[in-house]
């Protein structure tokens, strides 16, 4: 089994303050409008930051069939877009396996709740040995000259700067020398054993609040795009129990298929867009989701995003 070395069992009770009631609204939840509230304009943004903050960015760009990955459980389809401007060799090693078959009928066997959902090899006895696919050499960071970083303008307690890079989120040194993906709830990334360069095709997806401590020494190839409720539907396992690998094969959740966007017939093949973190309209919803004026918070919140709690927006045509 490949496990994801010093992940904290302690990161379970981060989660337990997640659930929460609002003091009043219709059904006592927290209403939907306060994350998605009336956001400032593109054109009031640019002349707010100078016309020439925006040049030229469309709002949305499309995700290249080549690049979304579709994982098919019992439930319903699991859309990754892949990242091949941080990780080539993973999403290459990803697309082979995906053309391969090798994940048909294989399972998310170890689960841990908050945590990750680990899939792939498993610790059936005829995977452990697979020389057409050999250990890939780590990929957790890019240079940042290579890549186009958009800053945030908040704090972050895991690295002195994070921003956004191709609508995920990424944090990056001082001096932008280093820019690497971070493990928000989504984020999908390839296992290993204590060598840094022993991943092959065993894959994690987390689904808690983001392990930031696995930032930098874990190859992060892609993010959940769409059908996030799959994953968080899997089965548990304990994670006093054999690092909760789920003991009884029948508990664990099959994989139906995985398949690329672009291997599929036109009229059956998904196609999604991303909101480009560049763009005047992300900058506006930063700005929102940063000062909460709204009437119901009564108790007005620090003036601060975490760079997991934005992702860039997705919709499916």
């Amino acid at each position: 089994m490949r496990v994801l070395w010093g992940a904290g069992i302690a990161v379970l009770l981060v989660i337990i303050g997640w659930s929460m009631m609002a003091r009043q609204g219709e059904a006592g939840h927290i209403p939907s409008y306060l994350e998605d509230a009336a956001l400032p304009s593109a054109q009031a943004q640019s002349q707010t930051l100078g016309d020439d903050s925006f040049p030229d960015i469309p709002t949305w760009r499309p995700v290249d069939p080549e690049n979304l990955l579709l994982i098919d459980v019992e439930t319903g389809r699991i859309a990754i877009e892949l990242a091949d401007w941080i990780a080539p060799r993973h999403v290459d090693r990803m697309r082979t396996a995906a053309r391969d078959g090798f994940y048909d009928g294989r399972r998310f066997y170890r689960v841990i709740d908050g945590f990750v959902a680990q899939g792939g090899r498993g610790e059936d006895e005829s995977a452990q040995d697979l020389p057409q696919y050999p250990a890939l050499t780590g990929e957790f960071w890019v240079a940042g000259a290579q890549v186009d970083f958009t800053a945030m303008i908040d704090a972050d307690l895991y690295a002195p700067r994070v921003g956004h890079v191709s609508g995920f989120p990424v944090a990056s040194t001082e001096d932008g020398s280093q820019v690497w993906p971070l493990h928000c709830p989504g984020t999908v990334a390839m296992a290993r054993d204590t060598d840094p360069d022993s991943g092959d095709v065993e894959f994690y997806i987390v689904i808690g609040h983001g392990p930031r401590h696995l930032d930098r020494i874990m190859s992060v190839f892609g993010r959940v795009i769409d059908g996030m409720e799959h994953v968080q539907a899997l089965n548990r396992g304990d994670p006093a129990v054999n690092s909760g690998v789920i003991a009884d094969i029948t508990d664990q959740d099959l994989i139906v298929s995985v398949r690329l966007a672009a291997d599929l017939p036109a009229d059956q093949r998904p196609a999604y867009e991303v909101m480009d973190t560049r763009s005047a309209d992300f900058h506006a919803r930063k700005a929102a989701r940063r000062e909460r004026t709204h009437e119901f918070f009564f108790e007005t919140p620090p003036p601060v995003i975490e760079a997991c709690h934005l992702p860039a927006p997705v919709r499916r045509l």
